[in-house]
């Protein structure tokens, strides 16, 4: 006896091929009978499920012709935003089952051999079923998410990366798939959904977390804060907070920030506490003239007063020298006044266009931060109790 007719005479063998025919048949009438059954009353009730099911979760169907290509227009719409490159879909699909044929033969039924098999699904309006997503899914590297009436949601994964693209497709009627849009999107651009897994108690972990966060970055804030403004003895929080951030919350950095800023803002004033309306004040010694010394002359603070003036000490004069010397010493004071008073000035100007930039440059990175939190927010979350990963 031969190799093919032993084959053939095993009762096991035979009887699996049945068995694997009436199944079959069981299906394809169940999908018949769904067919009637939603051509007659309940289309109509079967959609409406299924549209409230979605409308939970922020979604909607957006519906493709049922004409055997109904699974690659789906999965376009979702990868492209339109479904016109079905045919480019299925093509590729197939060619990918044929070069990883070890992954998919053993899947296909007995008694078809594989290349009839991928020979029927290369043609046009040929019916797909999940071979076919496991292929689309691995080929393109995102991971395939499969709505039901009344069912968790099904997975097919394509890729093991943390951030893997997800198309999400409607199977209905036992036989039609449909693409899954979010309820607001009426565009024809590629569809962004994300699956999120929802625990009570991660949440709750979650949002704990987040407010311990929260709370202790106000509290190392509120610090900083405190610590720039008994260094300086300046009461303009809003100064303060622009300074920590511009010197990226450097403490002493800040502190000389307020400092200079204070200081260039109040120059060419005669007094010596800070023009009226300043929050940040400093108080000086009280200063009397002294017999031989320009009244209009007004004192230095220590750190300006030269180091000369403080080591040397000044010689008597007659009254007509002195008078005379007071004289040239006013003038050089007013153009030594003028000239510093022009440093200053200088020096504010840089020291304020210094500040601006760094504002200006943090500003730009908050910017950039809400635009990639824009984009960010463009994912709809599709909130789910459970998945069933194939």
């Amino acid at each position: 006896m031969s190799r093919k007719q032993g084959v053939r005479s095993r009762p096991g063998k035979k009887a699996d091929l049945e068995r694997k025919r009436d199944e079959r048949a069981a299906r394809r009438a169940l999908a018949k009978e769904r067919r009637n059954r939603a051509g007659e009353s309940g289309d109509q009730e079967e959609f409406l499920s299924f549209a409230n099911q979605l409308q939970v979760l922020g979604l909607r169907l957006r519906e493709v012709p049922g004409d055997g290509n109904c699974l690659f227009r789906a999965l376009g719409d979702q990868l492209e935003g339109h479904s016109r490159n079905h045919l480019t879909h299925r093509q590729e699909t197939v060619d990918y089952m044929v070069k990883h044929r070890n992954d998919f033969e053993p899947f296909v039924e007995d008694d078809i051999p594989f290349d009839r098999h991928v020979e029927n699904l290369a043609k046009p309006g040929t019916f797909a079923g999940n071979d076919a997503i496991v292929s689309f899914a691995r080929n393109n590297q995102v991971n395939v998410v499969i709505h039901q009436l009344n069912n968790p949601l099904w997975q097919i994964r394509g890729s093991d990366k943390a951030n893997a693209r997800e198309l999400h497709i409607a199977y209905r009627y036992g036989e039609h798939y449909d693409s899954v849009r979010s309820i607001h999107d009426n565009t024809e651009t590629p569809a962004h959904l994300q699956t999120e897994m929802l625990s009570k108690d991660v949440s709750n972990r979650t949002g704990k977390l987040k407010s311990k966060v929260s709370d202790e970055q106000a509290e190392q804030q509120g610090d900083a804060v405190q610590k720039v403004r008994n260094a300086t003895g300046c009461a303009d929080v809003r100064l303060i907070l622009q300074s920590l951030e511009a010197e990226n919350y450097d403490i002493e950095s800040a502190i000389q920030v307020v400092l200079q800023i204070e200081e260039l803002n109040h120059i060419g004033d005669g007094d010596a506490d800070y023009a009226e309306g300043s929050d940040c004040s400093y108080s000086s010694a009280t200063w009397e003239p002294s017999e031989g010394v320009d009244p209009q002359r007004r004192p230095q603070t220590p750190q300006q007063e030269p180091t000369e003036h403080r080591k040397q000490s000044r010689p008597l004069r007659p009254k007509e020298d002195t008078q005379e010397q007071n004289k040239k010493n006013s003038s050089q004071k007013v153009s030594n006044k003028q000239r510093k008073e022009q440093q200053r000035l200088e020096k504010k100007k840089r020291q304020e266009e210094r500040h601006r930039q760094k504002v200006q440059e943090q500003r730009s990175n908050t910017t950039d931060n809400n635009r990639q939190e824009e984009d960010a927010s463009s994912v709809t979350i599709v909130k789910t109790l459970s998945t069933l990963t194939i």
